[in-house]
């Protein structure tokens, strides 16, 4: 291993400077005056649709915002309500105040139940 890292590293060294892709050290051939407004055509439209992208993420995000913002006040809005409604109801709170505990076998009771869900509170004598 401390081989292979030695051999790369010398060649790292002495190896000649490369250039990526199409870069040149010289400049570029001029192209022409109708490719010269072909090219700022171009960019021109690029940029009329970098402001139009913007236009919309700034759209969007403060959509995003407020969808958040509504969803915040209708659930504080929802707790609120469901505690003043469960104070007036015929039959008290709809949600025990604390969790039931869980059954020995592991079952879970549901709403309202007062014993294991295999057994009716009237055969449990």
């Amino acid at each position: 291993m401390k081989h292979l890292i030695l051999i790369t590293g010398l060649l790292m060294l002495f190896a000649p400077n490369m250039h990526a892709g199409w870069f040149f050290d010289d400049p570029p051939p001029d192209l022409g005056p109708e490719y010269r407004a072909k090219i700022v055509s171009l960019e021109d439209r690029l940029s009329e649709q970098h402001a139009v992208t913007t236009r919309w993420e700034i759209a969007t995000g403060t959509l995003a915002v407020g969808c958040v913002l509504l969803f915040v006040i209708g659930t504080a809005l929802g707790a609120k309500t469901r505690q003043h409604y469960d104070g007036r109801t015929r039959l008290g709170r709809t949600v025990p105040p604390t969790a039931a505990p869980a059954a020995p076998n592991g079952a879970r009771h549901h709403l309202g139940e007062t014993g294991p869900p295999d057994r009716h509170s009237t055969l449990a004598a």
